[in-house]
């Protein structure tokens, strides 16, 4: 009999996968071209639209899928050589949420890349037998030339030019070692260099104005894991709700935006539905500024009551960090190289007019 079971259990196996439905999963972004903000020293006034994302799961016959779960991950890929803006959060996930979408149709209506470079994207989607369908592809997003680069350029060539001007002046009394002056100058370079990499971008105080993320009233629980949100470590968000009689809401849909409140953008901008009232996604927070997370829960068609729209806004902050010290010291030899080549450049200049 044992023999029996175990054939009609391997023969419902292979007739389950031979009759498997075969998605298409597509991922489509709009604009196409995805801009980064890597550069937390700019001030934006005017972002313009966010990339948006968009999963679309069809079958076979072109039609629209109903009733999946899609999961989706982005992953920075850490393959930067110059060190970024936020360098503390290369190679970390940005985002990843998991939805339960009726018309196989998942967006992302708003998305800030904070990071130039390549992002892995992970599609799972899990029909209504649990059978599951991957898609794997990679995103590319650069920077505006006039937001960083063309402002690297123009630090580079003004430490150049000044590498160039202590050439002239100094250049001979430091190979020379015939005056003092220009010993001391020397030192005093080389010590500006070596503290630099000790440099903060963030005070004490500005660090430790984080606290526990949690929020609770009769209807709405909203709190993250770890309690007290780190940048660089992605952190899980929840969000539980109850309807006007204490019970969970079913079949319900959460509009959720973050913004950075201190310079007054959205980074984040969503819908996830859950058929249980219970939300959780995870987003990689990459900069220590006060953000605002806003809230918006409504019934869909499909839910058990028609409950009123609720609306909440909570504040969160990540944890501070200053740069790593492997990324100050790029920066430094980078600086000291352009200082070294502007300096024997100066010191050259003499003997190239002297020849003339």
């Amino acid at each position: 009999m044992k023999k029996i079971g175990m054939f009609f259990v391997m023969m419902l196996v292979i007739v389950s996968v031979v009759f498997a439905q075969q998605y298409t999963i597509e991922l489509t972004t709009t604009p196409e071209k995805i801009v980064a903000r890597d550069n937390p020293f700019a001030h934006f006034n005017d972002l313009g639209a966010l990339p948006q994302l968009t999963v679309t799961v069809t079958d076979s016959a072109g039609n629209p899928m109903q009733d999946v779960t899609i999961q989706m991950t982005i992953t920075h890929n850490d393959n930067l050589i110059l060190p970024s803006g936020f360098p503390w959060v290369q190679g970390k996930e940005l985002l990843s949420i998991t939805s339960y979408e009726e018309d196989a149709v998942l967006t992302i209506d708003g998305l800030l890349f904070p990071l130039r470079g390549e992002y892995i994207v992970q599609v799972n989607v899990i029909d209504t037998i649990g059978q599951t369908q991957s898609l794997s592809t990679t995103l590319h997003a650069a920077e505006p030339f006039k937001q960083s680069t063309l402002n690297g350029l123009f630090f580079v060539s003004a430490l150049l030019v000044f590498g160039i001007v202590v050439g002239l002046v100094f250049g001979k009394d430091i190979f020379m070692k015939k005056k003092a002056q220009g010993k001391v100058f020397s030192a005093l370079l080389i010590t500006a260099m070596l503290i630099l990499p000790f440099a903060v971008a963030h005070t004490a105080e500005e660090i430790d104005t984080t606290g526990v993320v949690h929020y609770e009233d009769e209807q709405v629980t909203f709190y993250t894991n770890p309690q007290v949100p780190d940048i660089g470590t992605p952190t899980t968000f929840f969000l539980e709700v109850k309807d006007e009689n204490g019970i969970p809401v079913n079949n319900a849909v959460a509009h959720i935006e973050f913004a950075n409140e201190e310079e007054g953008f959205v980074v984040l901008e969503t819908i996830i539905s859950s058929q249980t009232g219970m939300f959780v996604w995870n987003y990689g927070i990459f900069d220590g500024a006060p953000h605002i997370a806003t809230i918006r829960v409504e019934p869909t068609a499909m839910s058990s009551v028609a409950f009123a729209s609720i609306e909440r806004e909570y504040a969160f902050s990540g944890e501070a960090h200053n740069p790593p010290l492997g990324a100050k010291a790029i920066v430094i030899i980078v600086m000291l190289a352009t200082l070294l080549i502007g300096f024997f450049i100066g010191a050259g200049m003499p003997k190239l007019s002297q020849k003339e």
